[in-house]
């Protein structure tokens, strides 16, 4: 008997915004960390992947990659939630909860003593800019995170010195195609509302 396809209901609050924005940072972030170094290894990646000095450090560009695109996908959430409410400030706080929480796995850092949480306050200062202007291309906010992805890399500058470009514009590709998504599976105003809402009540 033929089944009738049902529709997934779309993600309504802060949860399903928090899973989304995870789920596909670290798709893009992997996928443009190991991939590359996949790639630029060739032949020899399985001997390079089973080094442990190097384990660590792409264990390290992993997270950094991952913060980096965690971060742009909150400032591009925000331009999508903020038109439905009428006190887009309170939307800063929840993303920024969410970005930090999304953090709090990460491995320790000798250099970050404090995990991310620098990364939460440059976050929460680029809410508050983006909030002064009309939204700009999600393109070219991903495009930030896109160079610090290629900054983070585990291979050495001389060997990826022109590479910058093509890794910017992989991330802004897998970004772009994840925002898509978003757009299908997330419910904006809806989750515009509760976020405000959590944001009422922390206060």
């Amino acid at each position: 008997m033929m089944r009738l396809w049902r529709e997934k209901p779309r993600g309504r609050d802060r949860a399903a915004l928090d899973r989304f924005l995870e789920a596909h940072a670290a798709f893009v972030g992997q996928r443009m960390t190991i991939g590359y170094c996949e790639i630029k290894a060739g032949p020899l990646r399985h001997s390079l992947f089973r080094e442990e000095g190097f384990r660590v450090m792409m264990e390290r560009a992993r997270w950094e990659a991952f913060a980096a695109v965690r971060a742009d996908m909150a400032v591009v959430a925000q331009a999508r939630l903020r038109s439905h409410v009428d006190d887009a400030a309170a939307l800063d706080a929840p993303l920024v909860d969410g970005f930090a929480t999304s953090l709090a796995a990460a491995p320790y850092f000798t250099d970050r003593p404090d995990g991310f949480a620098a990364e939460a306050a440059v976050l929460a200062d680029r809410l508050a800019q983006a909030r002064l202007a009309a939204p700009v291309p999600p393109a070219r906010v991903f495009a930030v995170g896109g160079a610090r992805v290629f900054d983070c890399l585990p291979i050495h500058t001389s060997l990826r010195a022109h590479e910058r470009e093509m890794i910017v514009n992989g991330v802004c590709f897998h970004a772009m195609g994840a925002l898509a998504k978003g757009d299908i599976q997330l419910d904006w105003p809806a989750i515009a509302r509760d976020l405000v809402s959590q944001a009422q009540v922390a206060a």
